[in-house]
């Protein structure tokens, strides 16, 4: 079998050339085209490729981008809001302790001591001390504070005029020398007397010294007595709250006159209602300026 090819090249004016060329020389002639067409359709395709892949990243870097813008904005909120929940918190901490102050200057006047009714048998757990002027430490003592206060008889129970102090007197009626276990507020008949905090009615009735009566138990070891009503509206068992309505002033029993005797115990020991009565002016007198 011939390995070469004789090829004929007629010119157009008759001239005729021949070439003779290997077999082999026109194979690699062919390999060499075969190999540049698909080395340009491979670059083709590559390029292609990578054009995607150039909009893949310029569209992700876009996203970070916006990502990231979002996530400073985001902080930067965070940051304020922190700061306005600190100006908060600080307002609200100097605001307990005013109202700390004022409670335990309050309570102080008046001789009231503190007590927490807990008990230490069945409790335990590591002890960690809670900083005096934290926020829970506030909170726990001011709602302390305000329990007790709640039942503090505070204020006058009647409008009118004190005719006899509590203490030492000459008994207005036979002018021996007497103990006067409260005081007595002069107003008209029929003036309405309130509860001076919250409690619990525990005794009402009459009896020739004292006339018509009520008693009322406060808790936190306090109880009030109203004595000589014309009438009373409440009953033995009954819950009062403080600026309820509780009686009429009268002349009921040993009375020389329409007025309230008006009595405040504490831990079962008479005490003198009148600076309980007075609790208004010491109160703006010790309150935080």
């Amino acid at each position: 079998m011939d390995k070469q090819l004789h090829f004929i090249v007629t010119g157009e004016r008759g001239q005729i050339r021949s070439f003779v060329v290997s077999k082999s020389t026109i194979k690699m002639v062919l390999g060499f085209c075969c190999f540049l067409v698909f080395g340009s359709g491979f670059g083709w395709f590559s390029s292609g490729e990578n054009i995607v892949l150039r909009q893949r990243v310029a569209a992700l870097q876009k996203d970070l981008a916006v990502t990231v813008a979002a996530n400073a904005r985001m902080q930067a909120r965070t940051a304020s809001q922190e700061q306005e929940q600190q100006v908060m918190l600080d307002a609200a901490l100097t605001d307990l302790k005013k109202k700390s102050q004022v409670i335990e200057a309050i309570l102080a006047s008046v001789g009231v001591n503190l007590e927490v009714h807990e008990s230490a048998k069945g409790a335990g757990g590591p002890f960690t001390r809670l900083p005096q002027d934290s926020y829970q430490g506030l909170t726990l003592k001011v709602d302390k504070y305000l329990d007790t206060i709640q039942s503090v008889p505070l204020g006058p129970p009647v409008r009118g005029v004190i005719t006899s102090r509590f203490g030492g007197r000459f008994d207005p009626i036979n002018g021996e020398p007497a103990f006067h276990s409260g005081v007595d507020i002069r107003n008209n008949p029929g003036t309405k007397i309130v509860a001076p905090a919250d409690g619990v009615v525990v005794a009402n009735g009459y009896d020739n010294g004292h006339g018509n009566f009520v008693t009322i138990d406060h808790g936190s070891k306090f109880q009030t007595s109203y004595l000589h009503l014309q009438k009373d509206f409440v009953k033995s068992g009954d819950p009062v709250a403080r600026g309820q309505v509780i009686g009429l002033m009268g002349n009921s029993g040993r009375s020389t006159g329409s007025h309230l005797h008006y009595e405040v115990k504490y831990r079962n020991k008479l005490i003198d209602p009148v600076k309980f009565i007075q609790v208004n002016q010491r109160a703006a007198a010790v309150s935080p300026k």
